[in-house]
């Protein structure tokens, strides 16, 4: 998964079906994704994502809000980044 930032707009390029099974956060409402990033964000912000996906042909463009964060440096080897709810 590549991933590009702007203030509040996050562009990913996601190259597989394994790895956007991966990221979906069927949990929550609407669907979710988690996007790596150790950009600084906080719950509730609204961001812009402009995700990619090549296997499939498309651009899709999705406005959530942040409501899962992972932080730098988290326990277990976890990826940095923020869950996204549509």
């Amino acid at each position: 998964m590549n991933t590009q930032f702007a203030k509040n707009l996050l562009s990913v390029t996601i190259e597989d079906k394994s790895v956007l099974d991966a990221a979906y956060m069927p949990f929550l409402v609407n669907g979710g994704l988690f996007v790596p990033t150790r950009q600084p964000f906080s719950f509730g912000d609204d961001v812009f994502v402009h995700l990619r996906l090549p296997a499939l042909g498309e651009d899709v463009p999705l406005a959530g809000s942040v409501v899962w964060i992972t932080p730098p440096g988290a326990s277990n080897g976890r990826q940095a980044g923020i869950g996204v709810q549509f």
